[in-house]
């Protein structure tokens, strides 16, 4: 099974399994602190610049994961979606579309989020969470996977263990995008960056017209 991995999806996978274990084995808080996304901008404040962000933070955030089972469902889409795409895109052209729905995801994530804050009061806990409460993940640039795979391959019969009968690749991340916009605007799961996920399927749809890719309905 694993011989069958195409090149990037198994460095991306290597590099990101790996990186979750040496932050928990070396010093997770250092890793945290430096690599982690932190909203850049603190409206309202003399500062303006959040200075715990650094701009590799865009890029690094995305190899970083907050629990094992974090990591592992990353992983398993990644594992799963992954080695189509990359066959079918070619590997330079995947590790680029994959890198910019990441940092499409964050731009996103942390545009609504500057906004939300700009109508806080500095003093407040609210804004201070924002601050200081990073963001990591590959989901974004995950998704930006899924909106490939629905594209590229709508047509593809997928079973899941949550629903009793097949389901097209397309209709599964259409009602996956409804579900994040929901859950994102309802505020209902805290802790989940719902408009990340929602901007790395975005992102990726624009770079796949971008990129010229077309859908192959054979599938």
């Amino acid at each position: 099974m694993f011989d069958q991995l195409t090149p990037n999806v198994k460095k991306l996978l290597i590099i990101n399994i790996a990186v979750y274990f040496f932050a928990q084995l070396y010093n997770e808080n250092f890793f945290i602190q430096y690599f982690a996304f932190f909203n850049p901008i603190l409206p309202n404040t003399q500062e303006l610049l959040n200075p715990v962000f650094k701009p590799w933070q865009f890029l690094t955030y995305m190899f970083m994961h907050g629990s094992v089972g974090h990591l592992f469902s990353n992983m398993l889409g990644l594992f799963i979606f992954g080695p189509a795409l990359e066959t079918y895109m070619g590997s330079k052209k995947f590790i680029i579309y994959y890198l910019i729905t990441g940092i499409g995801a964050a731009l996103l994530n942390t545009g609504l989020n500057i906004y939300d804050m700009s109508k806080l009061a500095v003093d407040s806990e609210a804004f201070f969470r924002e601050a200081v409460i990073p963001m990591v993940g590959a989901s974004g640039a995950i998704f930006g996977i899924l909106a490939a795979f629905a594209f590229i391959f709508p047509n593809v019969e997928m079973m899941l263990l949550f629903f009793p009968f097949p389901i097209k690749a397309k209709y599964f991340v259409a009602m996956y995008g409804i579900y994040e916009l929901v859950q994102g605007t309802a505020g209902i799961q805290t802790g989940i960056a719902h408009f990340a996920h929602l901007g790395g399927l975005i992102t990726g749809l624009i770079l796949l017209k971008f990129f010229g890719f077309s859908k192959r309905n054979y599938y």
